[in-house]
């Protein structure tokens, strides 16, 4: 009896290394591949659920906001110098990043306004692949 439980735990103690050292290597073989048309890496993004804010906006310096309902949101700022700053360097990253402002007065960073929440979700996740450094990057839904 001794001799057989002894026979199963070696088997399944090896079995399991197999099994983990074949999962190790398909997760690096997904996180290495390239996203087609880019030079950047594919990695896994975790199911993460995308945060959703309801906000009024009101008019900028420059503009009043557009009429779109969903905004993809890469940062937000107390101080409108900073958020200009912070337009310039997404903007030098191949964005074309807009300055809303909401009704408490904070400055949002958008790069991307439309009415079709799919295409919001599927932007904020490009980002979240292509762009680590917006991982927190967010979605902005109009109130009117």
């Amino acid at each position: 009896m001794l001799v057989y439980m002894i026979a199963c735990s070696v088997l399944l103690t090896t079995s399991c290394a197999t099994v983990n050292k074949k999962m190790k290597g398909s997760s690096a073989q997904n996180s290495e591949s390239k996203i087609p048309g880019t030079n950047a890496k594919r990695t896994l993004v975790p199911a993460t659920p995308i945060r959703e804010v309801k906000e009024k906006l009101v008019p900028t310096r420059e503009k009043a906001p557009d009429n779109h309902k969903y905004y993809v949101i890469v940062g937000s700022f107390k101080s409108y110098s900073n958020a200009l700053r912070q337009q310039r360097e997404i903007n030098a990253k191949g964005f074309r990043a807009e300055i809303l402002k909401n009704e408490a007065g904070l400055y949002r960073i958008s790069v991307k306004a439309t009415d079709n929440i799919e295409e919001a979700h599927s932007e904020i996740r490009r980002i979240w692949v292509q762009f680590p450094e917006y991982s927190d990057t967010w979605m902005l839904v109009l109130i009117k």
